[in-house]
């Protein structure tokens, strides 16, 4: 009673809205029924009330029907609406018809030739329209989910279903179709006797979601038609068989939790193999418990046959990692526990690495008030361990001040750093006796820049020298990688947990950057490292190679970055790493480029592509591919067509996958995907890889 109470009352709010901004002249009110228009004319001989003009007919539940003209039939209990009528409901869907006779509440109606705009802005036409109570059925109907407005639904191009009668039941919030047709381009595809869908409204719902036809050389013809099952506001599951030709039928099966405590996932497969090998199957078991004391992660992905998932298309993972993750973070504090698990799926045997406990706990801005800049503790432990029970574990301390000063009268920048590490380390492998030692790496830098500026009225540029010089004790601990971008002006190179770049060194570099408001923005950096090592053990060079790095960048569609290292003996290119996107009118296109000389390392030259071109409105054709320069070898590729809009999206695509892992072969097709939107796909070859670049 409350809510019929509310509803009317907002009802009447809304009528008097109406009737204030538009202007209506008359009024009209009895037990069932409100009127207002231009001009209302009561016959009290024959019980009718006519309205003219903007005449609008209202009922409690705030449903309003609107026409030029409106003859109310007090006697026979029923509202006449002629010409153009237009109908607004509580879902605020409208509709649009020609003629409308309804009963004093609106609960009853008939018209002809509708036009339906719901209120997703998807789209409702038929010959005639009937509605009593809940139930509204539309005959000789089509419907689109098109939402462009220029788009008529006879010529929408895109898909639409064409049915004898759709039924909506406000209700059960259910829209169904009798002897449905579904058409792409108003060309039929597929007849269905019966098919029905949630109506805008409702945002979840069980039932069937749209099959799947997949094709593969492997797998043959794979059909899969998900079940979705709508458990409440916050949970739901959906099992999906998946029927195949040519392999063993497989079944997922997705579960998901979410509210303001737990975001809880499990997705999960078995096959029916019945052979001695017994059955295939994967699970990945994902939840995040929140809380004030912080968060707690659990999960885990988890196989008993390393190529199931990606022979059957599922997923293309070769590293499942497990674990158990803890972390708190505060202003000035970060606490982190974890144990992790990673299972290796690309060999033969089913290699594990372990790390546990992982350990973190830092203290930022330590006595920040007494102490001219900021000071920080950083403490780990860590054991790793592998399969051939060899370990690594690690425990250590270490304090860090950083302070940045700025020179007034020179325009010199120092970004100054200290840093204390004590770290116990033990090493336990098969291969060589134990390892225990406890290692200190004490170290200062100072980063000294002096930019040098220059401005004119048609580009702005800073040269900006770098040196930074960096003191620390040599010890045998050095394991410290080629110079990069990220780390050109870095403290310590050395990536590993228990190494530590030692001894006096200095990092040296120009920086020079560009831009101007209609040119590109252009960074180009030059810089490499000396190491006064001639009378340590360290690993590391004591001169490194020349290390130049460019980006330019256009705009936000067009940019380059490449990155070069120089041999430092010969000038020769060491390395070469570039990568482009541009996007010149219809036309998208990225390219990587990767060489390696093989001086240090194993040679490799690798170069993939990946482009997009519309040729029309919503027409396209795709590539990308990847292939080995330094064998001559194709990694993949795929290219195809591609159109999209607003409702349709098709992709039809040639693929060649030149993988191989046991019982994966090399494979290639075509892949014909569509998508109905908002109601889901039908592909015939699942997940295809991307070999190149994405765009």
């Amino acid at each position: 009673m409350n809510l019929i109470k509310k509803n009317r009352a907002f009802s009447t709010i809304s009528i008097l809205v109406v009737v204030f901004f538009l202007g209506y002249n008359a009024i009209y009110a009895d037990e069932k029924i409100k009127i207002y228009a231009d001009e209302i004319k009561v016959d009290e001989i024959n019980n009718k009330v006519k309205a003219t003009g903007d005449a609008i007919a209202i009922n409690d539940d705030n449903l309003r029907i609107g026409s030029k003209k409106l003859t109310y039939d007090k006697s026979k209990n029923y509202l006449e609406a002629d010409g153009n009528v237009i109908i607004n409901d509580q879902m605020n869907n409208t509709f649009f018809l020609d003629g409308l006779t309804a009963s004093d509440d609106l609960n009853i109606m008939s018209g002809k030739a509708i036009k339906a705009r719901l209120h997703d802005r998807s789209r409702i036409v038929g010959s005639n329209f009937n509605k009593k109570e809940e139930i509204s059925v539309i005959e000789n109907a089509e419907y689109t989910p098109c939402t462009k407005e220029n788009y008529l639904i006879k010529n929408c191009p895109g898909w639409k279903l064409k049915s004898k009668k759709i039924y909506h039941d406000s209700k059960k919030k259910t829209i169904h179709y009798d002897h449905a047709q579904l058409q792409l381009f108003n060309v039929p595809v597929f007849y269905l006797p019966y098919f029905s869908h949630p109506d805008p409204s409702v945002k979840k719902r069980s039932g069937f979601l749209m099959p799947t036809i997949q094709t593969d050389e492997q797998l043959g013809e794979t059909f899969s038609i998900p079940i979705f099952l709508n458990l409440n506001s916050n949970r739901d599951l959906t099992f999906t068989p998946n029927i195949q030709t040519n392999a063993n039928n497989f079944y997922n099966l997705d579960y998901r939790h979410l509210n303001n405590l737990i975001d809880l996932k499990i997705n999960s497969s078995i096959d029916d193999n019945d052979d001695k090998t017994g059955t295939s199957n994967h699970i990945f078991f994902e939840s995040k418990i929140f809380n004030s004391y912080g968060d707690l992660n659990t999960f885990v992905k988890t196989t008993n046959n390393d190529t199931y998932m990606r022979k059957n298309k599922i997923n293309n993972l070769t590293v499942l990692k497990s674990g158990l993750e803890f972390d708190r973070e505060e202003k000035d504090t970060y606490f982190s526990i974890e144990a992790l698990g990673y299972k290796h799926l690309t060999t033969e045997t089913q290699q594990w690495e372990y790390l546990y406990p992982n350990i973190i706990y830092d203290i930022y801005n330590i006595n920040k008030s007494n102490l001219e800049g900021n000071v920080s503790l950083n403490n780990k432990l860590s054991f790793r361990r592998n399969l051939n029970e060899n370990y690594i574990s690690l425990a250590s301390t270490q304090l860090n001040w950083s302070q940045q000063e700025i020179n007034k009268n020179f325009g010199l920048i120092y970004d100054n750093e200290a840093n204390l590490r004590v770290a116990s380390i033990s090493i336990d492998e098969k291969s060589r006796s134990d390892t225990r030692n406890i290692r200190f790496y004490p170290q200062f830098s100072s980063k000294i820049s002096y930019p040098l500026l220059n401005s004119s009225s048609k580009f702005n540029q800073t040269l900006t020298p770098i040196i930074m010089p960096i003191i620390a004790p040599y010890n045998n601990y050095t394991e410290a990688q080629k110079v990069t971008n990220s780390n050109l002006f870095s403290a310590n190179r050395a990536t590993s947990i228990n190494e530590w770049e030692s001894g006096p060194r200095v990092n040296y570099g120009i920086e020079w950057f560009v831009n101007s408001a209609k040119g590109p923005d252009i960074i180009t950096v030059i810089g490499q490292n000396y190491r006064f090592n001639k009378h340590s053990n360290d690993k590391a060079s004591e001169i490194s190679d020349y290390f130049i790095n460019t980006n330019i960048n256009i705009n936000l569609q067009n940019y380059l970055d490449s990155s070069l290292i120089i041999d430092r003996d010969d000038l020769k290119i060491r390395s070469l790493n570039t990568n482009t996107f541009n996007k010149f009118g219809d036309l998208i296109f990225a390219i990587n480029y990767d060489y390696t000389s093989g001086k240090y390392n194993n040679p490799a030259e690798q170069v993939s592509a990946a482009g997009k071109y519309e040729l029309e409105n919503n027409l396209f054709i795709k590539f990308n591919g990847a292939k080995n320069l330094d064998t001559n070898k194709n990694i993949g590729y795929q290219y195809g067509i591609v159109y999209e809009n607003d409702c349709l999206g098709i992709d039809l695509t040639y693929f060649r996958d030149l993988t191989n892992d046991r019982d994966i072969e090399e494979s290639n097709g075509f892949s014909f995907t569509v998508v109905l939107k908002p109601f889901g796909s039908t592909k015939s070859y699942g997940k295809n890889k991307v070999f190149g670049p994405r765009i």
